[in-house]
């Protein structure tokens, strides 16, 4: 099972879960990816340890976490 996360100064707000084998979870899934890409949060896949960035506004459905950020003040 996939998980669609966006980062955010308290922690990461889960926003929706998919199954590969599941057609209404992955047409979910895209869509929230859609939405969030289209307000130009960045994309990166990870398995836990290690991430990588993600290129284009299809959700990689095999990845175990896609985590959306957007620049955060800071300095």
């Amino acid at each position: 099972m996939g998980k669609l996360l966006r980062r955010t100064v308290d922690g990461d707000e889960l926003l929706v879960e998919w199954t590969p084998s599941d057609q209404a979870s992955v047409e979910a899934a895209q869509a929230e990816y859609r939405h969030w890409r289209g307000q130009d949060y960045e994309a990166v896949q990870s398995d836990g340890v290690y991430y990588e960035p993600i290129v284009g506004d299809r959700l990689p459905l095999n990845a175990e976490e896609v985590i959306l950020t957007t620049a955060m003040g800071g300095g």
